[in-house]
């Protein structure tokens, strides 16, 4: 008997401890369901607000950069202004620096050409004797081939 009353109280307790839970989970829900409807409000005035803050920030960028692209542009222009007054200085000592360049370039390209003809001269006439010497040892020795070839003949005769 008094182990089934055990029994029966545990489950009881059980039960009460289940229906507890429940209960606090109902309650926590309920919490959290009331809380997300209250902060729905403050997160969508919060974001508006950060959307008007970021939009002022972006707007205050963009015009800082235009004023610096601006300043930048007169700053470029004053450069060029004051450099243009130096545009035939440069002219001129381009074109002197280019003749003092052109004269050693025909200078030296004059020598080479004189060293060149000297060179294809030498190596003709070197040809020549060579050709020359060729033929001389040609003729001697179709000669002496001649000279052999009437002896044979003479001695077989």
């Amino acid at each position: 008997f008094i182990m089934a009353k055990q029994v029966e109280q545990l489950e009881k307790e059980k039960k009460e401890l289940q229906e507890r839970l429940k209960n606090q989970e109902k309650k926590i829900d309920y919490f959290e369901r009331a809380k997300r409807l209250e902060e729905i409000p403050l997160i969508k005035t919060a974001y508006e607000e950060q959307r008007v803050h970021d939009m002022e920030l972006w707007e205050q960028q963009e015009e800082e950069r235009i004023t610096t692209l601006q300043l930048e542009r007169e700053k470029a222009l004053e450069h060029k202004n004051r450099l243009s007054r130096m545009l035939e200085d440069r002219d001129l000592f381009e074109a002197r620096l280019k003749a003092s360049r052109r004269t050693v370039y025909e200078d030296k390209l004059k020598q080479f050409q004189e060293r060149l003809a000297e060179e294809r001269h030498n190596r003709l006439e070197e040809r020549k004797k060579q050709r020359k010497e060729e033929r001389r040892i040609t003729y001697y020795r179709e000669k002496e081939e001649e000279e052999q070839r009437l002896r044979e003949e003479q001695l077989l005769k």
